[in-house]
């Protein structure tokens, strides 16, 4: 075998391993199939971030730690993963600016923090189930 061959034996190697590669790292980072939550769960998150929003006015911090922890909740109770890199970006965002708002006590940053985190939670929170009445097919349009 000649040297040129061992390079293109050797090329065609790498870029098999590299498709592989990519293969993998797309499968990984596809986009989660969450599970839909039940009406009567669904809606106890509604209220509950009605209640956060509300306690806002009298203590932004603590309402802002209880949207993360309510969203944080939320997606794992329809199963999304909780690792870093696959939180929704709105998310991660709000996490950024709750932090800033917190370290350096400024209001308006914990306003932006629960403006993301209300938007991540809208995000999240899935459409409400659909109640077909019984015995009733769904019209077509």
């Amino acid at each position: 075998m000649d040297l040129a061959t061992l390079v293109v034996d050797l090329v065609i190697v790498l870029w098999f391993a590299a498709v592989i590669v990519g293969v993998i790292r797309a499968l990984l980072s596809r986009q989660q199939r969450l599970a839909p939550l039940p009406a009567d769960v669904r809606s106890q998150y509604v209220e509950a971030w009605g209640r956060v929003a509300r306690q806002f006015l009298y203590s932004p911090v603590e309402a802002t730690r209880q949207a993360d922890v309510l969203v944080s909740s939320m997606l794992r109770a329809r199963g999304h993963s909780l690792d870093y890199q696959r939180l929704p970006s709105s998310l991660r965002d709000a996490r950024r600016k709750r932090i800033n708002g917190e370290e350096h006590h400024e209001t308006e940053a914990l306003r932006q923090a629960l403006i993301r985190y209300r938007d991540a939670f809208d995000e999240s929170i899935g459409a409400p189930p659909r109640e077909q009445t019984a015995g009733r097919r769904p019209e077509m349009a």
